[in-house]
């Protein structure tokens, strides 16, 4: 991964008594007896978006944060080279379901004029392992003094996974803003990844964001152990933002372009209204996407600003279900394999 940041840190959170033993008014503490609590881990890792060497990294997000969300995917993160902190799975990704590896809880995708597409990864776990970066014990030897070549030492295969120096000039890790076509489109929906009708010819993207909450529950249990039982998936929850420009004015979301909506018809409504982010593979290869299948124009911003500020309008939309592909109803986000289909798993 392109992190440029990463905090998942143990949840200890004690159990604190209220119960009273008669302390007078200088002992007296609002605590004076507690109990440990069930552990967990949790925190969020802020990456830079890539594609990775032949699309891996980019199917290990797709699979992580919604094709098998249920699923744990292995993760190793070490914040000071000295310790490596590992959240592995116990076997094939999407065949062991355990206490195992890590949960994607919420990933927030966006960019904006000259920025990188950034991707904060929410993640949960009930259980890691912790290492040395030799593989050992004894952390004194692999201090920072020690640690010449870094934690993965002059492991070239590694870094070169991350495509580094540009590659043919026109890679894609990390991916800028302008790789991106982002649209917003109103019609007939032409199923994932399809072709979009534009609401009014001309409009440009300026920003987008996307959020993902896969609302998690950790189940615990009075089983005499102090992990959790397992981590659950909830009800996918998914809203965004869309900053649209068009040098005549962007469409009104009721009225629409030619002013035939009405307010008891309005020309966006979620049965017609979708958000697709397509971003092309390097050489021409294709296309990777990220979608809202379906869009509820939630507000409408559309404001006088300073005299050397351009006028955009700026939608907040919210995804839901009911989007139909044949027989399998869509959730309310899907991203797309390296080979820009629905993942199978």
């Amino acid at each position: 991964m392109l992190a440029t940041g990463a905090s998942v840190n143990l949840v200890l959170e004690p159990i604190y008594s209220t119960a009273v033993w008669g302390a007078g008014w200088y002992n007296a503490a609002d605590a004076a007896h507690y109990a440990d609590n069930a552990l967990r881990y949790e925190g969020n890792l802020d990456i830079e978006l890539q594609m990775g060497s032949a699309g891996t990294f980019w199917d290990y997000c797709a699979s992580f944060i919604v094709a098998s969300r249920a699923y744990p995917r292995s993760l190793e993160i070490s914040p000071d080279g000295s310790h490596v902190y590992k959240y592995l799975t116990t076997g094939a990704y999407n065949a062991t379901y355990d206490t195992h590896g890590a949960w994607c809880r919420s990933a927030n995708f966006s960019t904006s004029e000259g920025s990188f597409v950034t991707c904060s990864l929410g993640v949960v776990a009930i259980f890691r392992t912790e290492q040395d970066p030799a593989g050992g014990s004894n952390y004194s030897s692999y201090s920072y003094i020690n640690q010449k070549y870094g934690v993965i030492a002059s492991n070239c295969a590694v870094l070169a996974s991350t495509n580094p120096l540009n590659p043919s000039g026109g890679n894609v890790d990390p991916i800028p803003f302008w790789k991106t076509n982002a649209q917003l489109g109103v019609g007939s929906y032409p199923g994932p990844f399809g072709v979009v009708t534009l609401p009014q010819s001309g409009t440009e993207t300026v920003e987008w964001s996307i959020d993902i909450t896969n609302n998690e529950h950790i189940l615990y249990t009075c089983s005499g152990s102090r992990l959790p039982r397992a981590v659950l998936m909830g009800p996918m929850a998914v809203g965004g933002n869309v900053t649209l420009y068009h040098p005549d004015g962007v469409f009104d979301p009721i009225l629409g372009p030619s002013g035939t909506g009405t307010i008891t018809s309005p020309y966006s409504y979620a049965e017609n209204t979708w958000f697709q982010i397509g971003i092309a593979k390097p050489g021409g290869a294709g296309t990777v996407y990220i979608e809202v299948p379906a869009a509820v124009i939630e507000s409408d911003d559309y404001s006088i600003s300073g005299a050397d500020n351009i006028t955009n309008r700026a939608f907040t939309i919210k995804g839901l279900g009911g989007r139909c592909d044949s027989s399998t109803t869509l959730p309310p986000c899907i991203i797309s394999d390296y080979t820009g289909a629905l993942p199978s798993s």
